[in-house]
């Protein structure tokens, strides 16, 4: 990597950059939930789910890699009503191939999202060895860690949400995560290796993984596109991959976030990661999914995307980058292949491109005047949008000819001019910085 560094360190390709860019706001609809710990509880109790747990025993609680809302409340209200049981809570990692594909990596993950021993009031374990726990018929095999074995039950807490490389009645949720999540490294790369027919058959799989193992239920929450939590809802394992997920999966497409305008030219992406995306920016907003034989969606059609940082939280994980045309040179030093290469290539050649490794430049500024040398208008035309990250889409910065059709848009209103100022080492100050 340091040969490739000291390779781009005197790469440039002078463009004009636009001076000012205007301030863009987006209202998305729907209430949080106004206490978040409570719902949890009114969700386990609704369903009746904690009823079989006796005294004593033990029950593991399931937390994967996303980012999501209040996430060690929401594993902490778990442990807290699984203990008021009289039971013995613990939390386990149910991330398929994330974190490096090792039990330390995985730990070091739900570090990064908060949830620590002191943070959800229980012990933590990881461990990558598997049983298996059947096979589908003509399809991918089945395991479970033996982390969530050991338990008497198995409690999964999971955001449902359009998944970022497949279409179907159910996708990224409780169902998914007890078919890979809880399957751990070999049941990810099994899974994966079935490609879109594996997951087509995901409800089969489900009812299988569910006959087979010790899961309990789970607690599944929907966020609005303001990254907030407005539904909480407990699930037995009998209803996973039923109605109840497909009407939560509805809810979330609904308020999902969304670039609301035709086509850009350029979008900067602040940063990149796991915690926002599982292919680092959600593959939803950008239209763009690198699956073989799935079409990239119609808007907004972008000719390119430029990727400035990895997320703290994502630990290195640079799944997703195949997605960018060009990203800087702190991007690449923040980069770990291990776990990057890990999590991409489980999914086989769905994973490959984006792992793929784009044009690389010394430094913010370079970068934008790369990604303008590359698009068909003059630069002083180009239509630019820039963006934190996929998940956040309230408050964005755009150039003067992108302004006109944003503010058409419903819930849409522009804000005042800001400079587009960089420090002098090239690295974007402004608009970040006015925050």
């Amino acid at each position: 990597m340091q040969l490739l560094l000291d390779q781009i360190q005197h790469l440039d390709f002078p463009a004009p950059l636009p001076a000012t860019l205007t301030e863009g706001r987006q209202d998305f609809p729907g209430d949080p939930v106004p206490d978040v710990g409570r719902a949890v509880h009114q969700a386990l109790q609704a369903n009746a789910l904690l009823d079989p747990i006796r005294p004593g025993q033990s029950v593991a609680v399931g937390c994967g890699s996303r980012g999501i809302a209040h996430l060690p409340l929401l594993i902490r209200s778990v442990t807290e009503a699984v203990a008021a049981t009289g039971a013995r809570p613990y939390v386990f990692p149910a991330m398929g191939s994330h974190g490096g594909g090792t039990a330390a990596g995985q730990v070091e993950t739900l570090a990064h999202l908060g949830v620590t021993p002191d943070s959800v009031g229980a012990e933590i374990r990881s461990d990558m060895e598997v049983r298996p726990t059947g096979c589908v018929e003509n399809g991918p095999s089945l395991f479970q860690g033996k982390d969530s074995a050991a338990a008497d039950h198995v409690l999964l807490v999971n955001r449902i949400k359009p998944h970022t490389s497949f279409r179907g009645r159910i996708e990224s949720g409780l169902s998914k995560m007890c078919v890979i999540g809880l399957g751990k490294l070999a049941g990810a790369q099994a899974y994966h290796a079935y490609g879109a027919r594996g997951f087509a058959r995901l409800g089969e799989a489900v009812r299988m993984q569910v006959a087979r193992t010790n899961v309990l239920g789970g607690v599944a929450v929907v966020e609005n596109a303001r990254e907030e939590i407005i539904a909480v809802e407990g699930l037995r394992a009998t209803e996973f991959a039923g109605s109840r997920e497909e009407a939560l999966l509805r809810l979330a497409r609904v308020h999902m976030p969304r670039i609301p305008v035709s086509s850009l030219d350029a979008l900067v992406v602040r940063r990149l990661g796991k915690n926002v995306s599982g292919t680092g920016m959600d593959t939803n907003v950008i239209g763009r999914y690198g699956i073989p034989d799935m079409a990239d969606g119609p808007e907004p059609r972008i000719t390119v995307i430029a990727v400035l940082s990895l997320t703290p939280d994502t630990n290195g994980n640079a799944n997703g980058i195949g997605l960018a045309n060009v990203i800087t040179a702190r991007v690449l030093r923040a980069l770990d292949w291990q776990a990057t290469y890990t999590n991409a290539l489980t999914a086989g050649v769905m994973g490959l491109r984006k792992a793929a490794l784009p044009a690389v430049m010394p430094s913010d500024r370079q970068a934008l005047q790369l990604a303008l040398r590359c698009i068909q208008a003059p630069p002083d035309q180009a239509r630019m949008l820039f963006i934190e990250d996929t998940l956040s889409l309230g408050r964005v910065w755009m150039t003067r000819n992108v302004a006109s059709e944003w503010a058409e848009q419903e819930a849409c209103s522009l804000g005042p001019s800001v400079p587009l100022a960089f420090d002098g080492a090239g690295t974007m100050e402004r608009p970040w910085s006015l925050d």
